[in-house]
C-alpha cells in the first residue's frame, strides 16, 4: 500500500512538472516598435559647428557604448568641429565634449561626455548576423530626430568589393533606408542589439547602405582624450527636414588662390594680382566637369549651382561645350566624402578658385556643398563692379 502511494505521488509530480514546462512558452521576440522605443534612449543627437558664432548646426547621431559617457559617431561629423553638443531623447543636453580615438579608414570616432548611468545597448557580434536577417536603424535624417526604418541585412563583406566604400575593412550592407543625416546612426538586429554604426549610403543602387560592425571599433572608446571641443551651448539643430550643407574644413582655407605665374614674375607682384582680379571679374562662361566626383555627376553639379540663391548674382553662364568656355570648373573626390574643386581660366591656365565641399552620404548634398563654397569664394570678385583689363 505504501509503495502504491509513492508511485502515484511520483506520477503526479512528473505530470505536474510537464504541464508547468509546457505552460512556460518561449518569450516572443520584441516587435520593431518595442526595439525602437528601447534603443532610442541610447542613440544621441550630435550637433557640430566649424567656426565660432555658428548656432544652427548639421545633425548626426552617436551611439552610447559605455554607461560612463563614451559614444561612437561618424568621424566626419566632428573631424573639423570647433564646438560640439550631444542631445538625448530624454531631453538631457551635454555641451562639453571630448574626442577620444579615431579610425579614419572606417570613418568612426569615439567621443566622451561627463555623464554616468547612460543607457548602453548590448553589442551583437557580426558573425551572428546572416544575409536576410531583419534589421532596424535609428538615426536623424535631414534633422528629423529619432527616425526609424526597417529592412534586411544584405551582406557582410569587404568594403573593397563596393566601389567608393573604402578598403581594408568589412562592412554590413543593409536595405533599411538611410537618408542624409544618418551618419552615426545605429543598425540593430531583431533582438535589439547594436550590430553596426551607419557610415554611408552609395548612389547608383537602390537601398545600398553601409554600417561598420560595432565590435570592430568598440576599442576606440578605451583611449584617452586627444581634444576638447569648445562648448556647444549655443548650438541648435537646423530646421527639421532641412539638412544644411556641411561647413568647409578649415584646412585647406576656402579662399580663392592663384596658381604660381610663369617665371620670372613673382606671385606677390602687384601686376599679377591685378591680372588675376581682372580675369576673375571679367570671364563670362564656365564649363562644369564633375565626372571625377564619383557620387554625383556634372548635371547634378550644374543643378546645385542653379539652385544656389546667390549664384545668379555672379553673372556666370554655364555652357555645355568646353571649347567655348572661358573657365572650367573641375570637381573631384577624395576619401571620406571630400569633394575638392578648381576653377581654371582656359586662356592662361591660372587657377582662379580652389576649395572643397563635403558631402556625407554622397549624392546631392556633396554637390550642394561644392556650390556653396564656390559661390562663397567667387562672390567678393564677381559681385563687385568689374574692372577693365
Amino acid at each position: 500500500m505504501r509503495t502504491q502511494f509513492r508511485t502515484g505521488s511520483l506520477l503526479c509530480f512528473t505530470l505536474a512538472f510537464l504541464v508547468a514546462g509546457f505552460a512556460q512558452a518561449p518569450e516572443p521576440a520584441p516587435s520593431p516598435a518595442q526595439i525602437a522605443e528601447k534603443a532610442s534612449s541610447a542613440v544621441a543627437m550630435v550637433l557640430a559647428s566649424q567656426a565660432p558664432g555658428e548656432t544652427a548646426a548639421p545633425v548626426g547621431a552617436a551611439l552610447v557604448v559605455y554607461p560612463g559617457g563614451d559614444l561612437l559617431t561618424s568621424y566626419h561629423l566632428v573631424r573639423n568641429a570647433y564646438a560640439v553638443q550631444v542631445r538625448f531623447k530624454s531631453g538631457e543636453v551635454f555641451d562639453r565634449v571630448k574626442l577620444l580615438g579615431v579610425d579614419e579608414r572606417r570613418d568612426v570616432a569615439a567621443i566622451r561626455i561627463t555623464a554616468s548611468g547612460l543607457p548602453a545597448l548590448p553589442i551583437a557580434p557580426a558573425a551572428d548576423a546572416s544575409a536576410g536577417d531583419a534589421v532596424l536603424s535609428i538615426f536623424h535624417p535631414q534633422a528629423l530626430p529619432w527616425s526609424t526604418s526597417t529592412g534586411v541585412l544584405s551582406a557582410y563583406r569587404l568594403a573593397d568589393e563596393i566601389p567608393g566604400a573604402g578598403a581594408g575593412f568589412r562592412v554590413l550592407q543593409f536595405t533599411a533606408p538611410a537618408s542624409p543625416g544618418a551618419s552615426g546612426g545605429v543598425l540593430l538586429d531583431a533582438r535589439g542589439r547594436a550590430l553596426g554604426l551607419i557610415t554611408g549610403a552609395l548612389n547608383g543602387g537602390q537601398a545600398l547602405n553601409l554600417a561598420v560592425p560595432i565590435e570592430n571599433v568598440l576599442g576606440l572608446a578605451d583611449t584617452s582624450p586627444v581634444k576638447t571641443f569648445a562648448s556647444g551651448s549655443q548650438l541648435v539643430p537646423a530646421q527639421p527636414g532641412v539638412l544644411p550643407a556641411p561647413a568647409p574644413a578649415p584646412e585647406p582655407p576656402q579662399t580663392a588662390t592663384v596658381a604660381p605665374p610663369q617665371p620670372p614674375a613673382k606671385p606677390e607682384s602687384p601686376a599679377i594680382s591685378r591680372d588675376y582680379d581682372s580675369l576673375f571679374q571679367n570671364f563670362k562662361t564656365m564649363y562644369v566637369d564633375a565626372s571625377q566626383a564619383k557620387y554625383f555627376g556634372s548635371d547634378q553639379m550644374k543643378a546645385a549651382l542653379a539652385g544656389n540663391k546667390d549664384f545668379a548674382a555672379l553673372n556666370i553662364r554655364i555652357v555645355d561645350d568646353p571649347r567655348v568656355a572661358d573657365t572650367i570648373l573641375v570637381v573631384g573626390y577624395t576619401f571620406a566624402w571630400d569633394f575638392p574643386f578648381e576653377l581654371k581660366h582656359q586662356g592662361t591656365s591660372v587657377v582662379l578658385l580652389a576649395g572643397k565641399g563635403v558631402g556625407p552620404f554622397s549624392g546631392q548634398i556633396g554637390a550642394i556643398s561644392v556650390a556653396s563654397q564656390f559661390v562663397k569664394g567667387a562672390k567678393p570678385y564677381r559681385t563687385a563692379p568689374p574692372k577693365q583689363p
